[in-house]
């Protein structure tokens, strides 16, 4: 196992209160709503009941384009089984981001994949892990920068220039070339290794979108399929759930907001909060636009004649997914596990089945050289999960000698001391005026010798971390303006310091993630080769 430290959710900066109570998988109003996870509770009795028959052009098509993409055959003749009712699926999903997105897409995928084995060892049915790529949503910020460490441990950044997008433009249509000029700026500050080189490939094949998918499948080593949220069997597929829930909008709408009310009213949260334009967009000249009041009879006419020219919101896109895929289970991080809790009524309300609900494997990945410190200096590696600076102020005092720490402190006693003498002697005879005069002088004096004393105690720390020069900087690897370390960092990352064995890493640490949350118990791991 490569883990150097699980550390429960709840010591976990910024986590949200209905996370935690879903993630420690005891009974809550939470798990009133959604089930648990536990495998062989009654969610899960519920989502393997039956098999799903997925529509036959959709797995056609998924299994033509992620041939094309590098999956393993076994993979996509499990999926063929699909369309028969022979299987069941999990799904997970992210928005396409350069060079495959942050960290936090891998963690998702490596648990599909991970799960995916897991049931098919425990329930003995064949079981397909898919990745729901969000290519047609136009959030431009939210995917554009690429963040990697560099080789001497430095974050080094590129984002995309923002002339490749257009407002309401679906991101996964952004050109390649784009992503590739971005790689081509970081690629030489960081590790050489084989996927790096491939990585180059990579991002030359075609647009955001498909770029995203092809990481996405290498990085899995082939175990994992991608559906492009572009894709029009989708919508086709779809058809009858996105046509019902336009027309039901209204009625959706107000059970969203009980059960937010309802929610809050239990000291949770609402994740999300649908506005009064409809929670689908029409696609216009490859241009996503909101549908207010006034044009939504245009735009019901605009859908009958071609429901590929619609693009669901975030409610929309989870009531699609459920109802084309239809999962036994989906992977997901805290804020979606919260907005999943908003929209239970609506399942109920649409008539359809609602899968378990499973927390995505969380995790830190330390580089080889910070796994050196940690073993070498003794410092905790979960602080690099809960407060990177502390580790980094811990790590540095493990450096600091004993007896230059020792002898700094005796300097300044010492010198306290004398000064206390000097002072009881001299005052004796001198007036309250000169006697306060002489005794700041000495207070100045004593605050230069514990400056100079701690700063010969910080000058041997550096001295002693003069192998590990990035140490002094070290914790903007793990965190940025209070974002972990798996929002920000890209998913290449693990790679480029450790080449394909980092499939084996990630693998280890999803396994024993799904293992750990089946029996009841999440914990955030800190890992490392």
């Amino acid at each position: 196992m490569t883990a150097l430290a699980t550390v429960p959710v709840k010591l976990l900066p910024g986590t949200s209160t209905l996370y935690r109570d879903y993630a420690n998988g005891a009974d809550s109003p939470v798990h009133a709503r959604l089930g648990s996870f536990r495998f062989g509770s009654e969610a899960w009795q519920r989502a393997l009941a039956s098999a799903p028959l997925l529509d036959a052009a959709l797995v056609e098509r998924v299994v033509a384009q992620n041939e094309a993409l590098g999956a393993r055959s076994e993979l996509l003749e499990r999926a063929r089984g699909l369309a028969k009712g022979d299987g069941r699926v999990v799904v997970t999903g992210q928005q396409p981001g350069v060079a495959g997105g942050p960290l936090l897409s891998l963690y998702k995928a490596a648990t599909a994949v991970a799960l995916a084995r897991e049931l098919e060892a425990r329930a003995g049915v064949p079981c397909v892990p898919i990745f729901w790529l969000g290519s047609d949503d136009d959030d431009f910020a939210e995917i554009r920068e690429l963040n990697l460490m560099s080789s001497s441990l430095e974050v080094v950044s590129v984002s995309l220039d923002a002339s490749v997008h257009a407002p309401g433009r679906r991101v996964g249509d952004i050109d390649g070339t784009a992503v590739a000029r971005a790689w081509d700026a970081v690629a030489p500050f960081i590790a050489r290794s084989d996927t790096v080189a491939d990585a180059s490939t990579w991002m030359r094949e075609g647009d955001l979108g498909r770029i995203a998918a092809r990481v996405l499948v290498a990085m899995t080593d082939g175990n994992l399929l991608v559906i492009d949220a572009r894709e029009r069997h989708l919508r086709e597929a779809g058809r009858a759930t996105l046509l019902e829930f336009f027309d039901r909008e209204d009625e959706i709408r107000a059970r969203v907001r009980a059960e937010s009310e309802a929610l809050v009213a239990e000291g949770y949260h609402a994740q999300i909060e649908m506005g009064s334009d409809s929670g689908l967009f029409l696609t216009v000249d490859g241009v996503r636009r909101r549908i207010p009041q006034d044009a939504r009879a245009a735009a019901r006419a605009a859908f009958e004649r071609d429901i590929a020219s619609i693009s669901p919101g975030v409610v929309a896109r989870t009531l699609l997914q459920d109802a084309v895929l239809q999962p036994a289970a989906v992977v997901l991080g805290p804020a979606e596990i919260a907005y999943r809790a908003q929209l239970t009524p609506v399942f109920d309300l649409l008539g359809i089945a609602a899968p378990v609900v499973f927390p995505r494997l969380a995790a830190t990945f330390a580089p080889p050289a910070v796994k050196d410190a940690v073993e070498r200096c003794g410092v905790s590696a979960d602080l690099l999960a809960t407060d990177p600076p502390a580790w980094v102020t811990r790590t540095m005092d493990a450096l600091t000698r004993d007896d230059v720490a020792q002898h700094a402190k005796s300097f300044q006693e010492r010198f306290r001391e004398i000064a206390d003498t000097f002072l009881k002697v001299a005052t004796t005879r001198l007036d309250e005026r000169v006697t306060e005069k002489l005794v700041r002088r000495v207070d100045d004096v004593a605050q230069r010798v514990r400056v100079v004393a701690e700063g010969a105690v910080e000058q041997d720390a550096l001295a002693g971390a003069s192998q590990w020069p990035w140490l002094a900087q070290a914790a903007q690897l793990f965190a940025r303006d209070g974002e972990a370390q798996e929002r920000f960092m890209s998913a290449l990352v693990p790679y480029t310091f450790h080449g394909a064995r980092a499939r084996q890493m990630v693998d280890e640490e999803s396994a024993a993630h799904v293992a750990s949350a089946l029996d009841g118990t999440v914990m955030h791991r800190v890992y490392s080769r």
